[in-house]
């Protein structure tokens, strides 16, 4: 028992809120203005002619607010002292994902080993997702999005 007068799980859970208020989407401004578009080397987005440049916006805020919220895993990570690997393990169905799994380890893996686990773990995603009927896994269509500020 700590003599502490939180636990390691208060520190955590309140590090996530933080995390989460930090990028909260509902306070979150996305402003595009001045920044680069990575793949088009110092061409930036304001750069664009007005239709494309409100589609990028809106694109780009619709990924922030539909981004899905791992701050509290992210932060067990960390105390974890892992990394997460920049690959995903997934699984596809047509042209949509079914499935992804972060995987995490300490520094120092090895980089064959890394890649190894890392092939594993897609290879049995696709296996499960080959050997049952993926059609489950899409119970409820996504809601389409209506409520554009643009």
């Amino acid at each position: 028992m700590t003599s502490l007068p939180y636990t390691d799980d208060d520190a955590r859970a309140e590090a996530a809120a933080q995390l989460r208020a930090a990028h909260d989407p509902e306070s979150f401004d996305v402003n595009i203005e001045g920044h680069k578009i990575p793949s088009r080397g110092d061409f930036q987005w304001d750069q664009l002619d007005d239709d494309d440049f409100h589609d990028a916006n809106r694109e780009i805020d619709e990924h922030v607010e539909y981004a899905v919220d791992l701050t509290r895993w992210s932060v067990d990570l960390g105390a974890n002292l892992l990394h997460s690997t920049s690959e995903l393990a997934w699984g596809r169905g047509g042209n949509a994902w079914d499935l992804a799994v972060q995987i995490a380890h300490r520094p120092g893996l090895n980089d064959d080993l890394r890649e190894a686990i890392t092939t594993a773990v897609q290879e049995a995603v696709n296996r499960a997702l080959t050997n049952h009927d993926t059609r489950l896994l899409h119970h409820r269509k996504p809601e389409p999005i209506t409520d554009v500020p643009f």
